[in-house]
C-alpha cells in the first residue's frame, strides 16, 4: 500500500483529499503545518507527500529545504498544492517538487490523477514542473500584489544585518533569516526545528526560557548591557510576539554585540557612554519632564528631523511638537497606564512639512522622578509607498487606466451622487474586435500596444470621465453630462469620430476595430453598476453581431 502525507493548514482541504485518497486505498496521513510534518517523517516515511505551499509554523518552500538530500525519503514524490498557482507561475518550482496542483473546483480530481501517475511511474518525465488545475481559474490583482509584496519582504529580511528567528509554541525555530543561520553556525535548512533555548546554556538557558514564558503581547528583550551567549557569541535579544487567528508566535532579533562588548562594559553606567549612544542612534530620541510636560534633551538625530537647534527644542512643549495635545489635559502615554506607548502620527517639521513617525513612548523613573523618552523614526517614504500600493491595487499596470476594481468603487460613488444631484450619466461599454488576431499575427507586444491605443483614444474622450480597463479587451467610460442634448447619439457618434482619426494617422499598420454600446443612466429608476454594464454590454454585441467580418 502506497504511503501519503498530506499537509495543509486548512482542516476541511485535509478531510477531503484523505477521504477521496483512502478510498484509492492509499495509506494516508496528514500535518496542519510544515513543523508537525516534519515531525511526522521520523515515524512514517511516504511515498508521495501532497504540500501546501502558504502555511504557517515551516510553509512548503522551507519543508523542502529542510527534507532535502535526506537519505529515507529519496524516493518520495513531492506535490505542491497552492492557492496562488495560477498567480505564482514558476515559483512553486522548488528543488526536489514534481508538481503543482492548483487549489480550484477539480482539486480532488487531480490530486487522485497525479497520485496514480506517480503510484504507476507514468508521470511525464519533460524536465520541466507541471501545474494541474488551472482550468476555470483565473489570476487575481490582489493575490500578484501579495506575492510581489513576500517578495520585497524576503529581499528585506535576507539582507539584515541582525538575525531574525521566528518560534513556534514549543520554542522550535520555524523561521531564520541568513543572518541568524549565520550566527547560530548551521544552515538554515538546519536551524529549522531546532529548540531555539539549546544555544544558550547555565543562566542565559534559563533567562531566555522565563522572558518566553512571559509571552503576554509586550515585546521583551535582553538588552547590550544584559548580553547572553549565543553559539559562543554575545548579543543582545528582542522578543516580539505575534499572535494571528491561527497561531501565536514569536520573532526574536538577534544582534551580534560580540566586538563592541569589552568597550560596553568599560564605559557602561558612565555619562559618556549614555551620551555616545544617545548622539549615534539613527532614531530621534527626546526626554520629556512629565510634571513639566517640557521637552529637556533631545539628540542630533531629532533636531536633524525637526530641523531645529537644540535651544529651540528645549523651548517646547512636547505636546506642541510630538504628542497630540488631550481634552482631558493629561499626558496620552500615561491615560494607557502602560510602560510602552507605540504608535504611529504625523507631525510638522520647522519648515513646514508633514513628516510620519513611528513613535515608542517609555515611562521610566530617574533618580527619583518620572520621565518619558521618546524615540522616533521618519517613516514618510514608506508611507509614500503604501499610497503607492493602494493606487497600484486599483490601476491597470499595462494601460494605467483604472482596473475593474478601481472603476466599480468610482462609478458606485458617481451614480449616488447623480441619484442626489438628479445629474445624468452615460456609459459607453468598449470591446476590441481584432486583439486575437493581432496577438496571433504579430505577437502580444504589438497587442498591448494596441490595448494603450485604444486607452490613450478613450482618455482623450474628456478628463472629467472615468475610464477604465476592465480586463482583457474590455474597456468602459462613464460620462457625466453637461446639459448636452441627444446623449447616446451624440457620444457614439464622438467616440466613431476619434476611432475614425485615430485610424487615420496608421500608427500600428492595421486598423483599430472597436465594437461599444451606449446607454443612459437614469436616476429616476435607479440601479446598480453591474446592472447598467449589462445594458451596455447587449447593445456592444448587437454592435459586433452588425459587422458581417465578425464571428460572433
Amino acid at each position: 500500500m502506497n504511503k501519503i502525507l498530506i499537509v495543509d493548514n486548512n482542516p476541511v482541504i485535509r478531510k477531503m483529499l484523505s477521504s477521496a485518497l483512502e478510498k484509492e486505498k492509499y495509506q494516508v496521513e496528514c500535518a496542519e503545518d510544515g513543523l508537525s510534518a516534519f515531525d511526522f517523517l521520523d515515524r512514517f516515511v511516504p511515498d508521495i507527500i501532497f504540500l501546501d505551499l502558504i502555511m504557517p509554523n515551516i510553509n512548503g518552500e522551507q519543508f523542502c529545504q529542510m527534507i532535502s538530500g535526506r537519505k529515507s525519503l529519496e524516493h518520495t514524490k513531492i506535490v505542491v498544492i497552492s492557492g496562488v498557482a495560477v498567480e505564482a507561475g514558476g515559483e512553486y518550482e522548488m528543488k526536489g517538487v514534481h508538481a503543482c496542483i492548483a487549489k480550484g473546483p477539480h482539486l480532488v480530481r487531480h490530486v487522485l490523477d497525479v497520485a496514480r501517475k506517480l503510484t504507476n511511474d507514468d508521470f511525464p518525465q519533460t524536465g520541466v514542473h507541471q501545474v494541474f488545475g488551472t482550468e476555470d481559474l483565473f489570476p487575481r490583482e490582489i493575490s500578484k500584489e501579495l506575492l510581489a509584496a513576500n517578495r520585497h519582504l524576503k529581499v528585506v529580511l535576507n539582507n539584515m544585518s541582525e538575525g531574525i528567528i521566528e518560534l513556534a509554541a514549543d520554542h522550535r525555530i520555524i523561521f531564520a533569516n541568513p543572518a541568524a543561520a549565520k550566527l547560530a553556525g548551521m544552515a538554515q535548512e538546519k536551524l529549522l526545528a531546532s529548540d531555539f533555548t539549546q544555544f544558550f546554556s547555565g543562566n542565559d538557558q534559563i533567562r531566555v526560557i522565563d522572558l518566553l514564558k512571559r509571552n503576554d503581547g509586550i515585546q521583551l528583550q535582553i538588552t547590550d548591557n544584559d548580553a547572553v551567549i549565543f553559539n559562543q557569541q554575545q548579543v543582545a535579544l528582542n522578543f516580539l510576539p505575534v499572535h494571528d487567528r491561527e497561531s501565536s508566535t514569536v520573532v526574536v532579533i538577534i544582534k551580534d554585540i560580540s566586538k563592541t562588548k569589552i568597550a560596553e562594559e568599560r564605559l557602561r553606567e558612565t555619562k559618556e557612554y549614555l551620551h555616545s549612544i544617545f548622539n549615534s542612534v539613527q532614531a530621534g530620541i527626546i526626554v520629556i519632564d512629565v510634571e513639566t510636560n517640557t521637552i529637556i534633551d533631545a539628540n542630533p538625530r531629532s533636531l536633524e528631523l525637526f530641523g531645529i537647534t537644540k535651544q529651540d527644542m528645549l523651548s517646547y512643549d512636547c505636546r506642541d511638537l510630538l504628542c497630540p495635545r488631550p481634552e482631558e489635559g493629561r499626558c496620552p502615554v500615561l491615560l494607557e497606564g502602560k510602560t510602552t506607548h507605540l504608535t504611529t502620527q504625523s507631525v510638522k517639521k520647522r519648515n513646514g512639512q508633514t513628516m510620519h513617525i513611528l513613535k515608542t513612548a517609555t515611562v521610566c523613573m530617574i533618580n527619583g522622578s518620572r520621565y518619558i523618552i521618546e524615540s522616533f523614526l521618519d517613516i514618510t517614504e514608506q508611507k509614500k509607498l503604501e499610497n503607492k500600493l493602494h493606487s497600484l491595487s486599483i490601476t491597470d499596470e499595462l494601460t494605467g487606466l483604472l482596473n475593474r476594481r478601481g472603476f466599480m468603487m468610482m462609478a458606485k460613488k458617481q451614480l449616488r451622487i447623480a441619484d442626489r444631484n438628479q445629474g445624468k450619466l452615460f456609459l459607453l461599454f468598449a470591446d476590441v474586435d481584432n486583439l486575437k488576431w493581432v496577438n496571433d499575427t504579430y505577437g502580444h507586444d504589438i497587442g498591448d500596444m494596441l490595448l494603450v491605443n485604444v486607452a490613450k483614444l478613450l482618455a482623450s474622450f474628456r478628463r472629467s470621465d472615468i475610464i477604465a480597463r476592465l480586463g482583457g479587451d474590455e474597456f468602459a467610460v462613464l460620462l457625466s453630462d453637461n446639459s448636452r442634448a441627444g446623449g447616446e447619439k451624440k457620444i457614439s457618434e464622438r467616440f466613431e469620430s476619434l476611432l475614425y482619426e485615430e485610424n487615420g494617422k496608421k500608427d500600428l499598420g492595421f486598423p483599430i476595430e472597436v465594437s461599444f454600446g451606449v446607454v443612459a443612466y437614469d436616476n429616476y429608476k435607479p440601479c446598480e453598476i453591474d446592472e447598467l454594464i449589462a445594458k451596455a454590454d447587449k447593445l456592444m454585441y448587437l454592435s459586433k453581431k452588425s459587422k458581417k467580418n465578425i464571428d460572433v
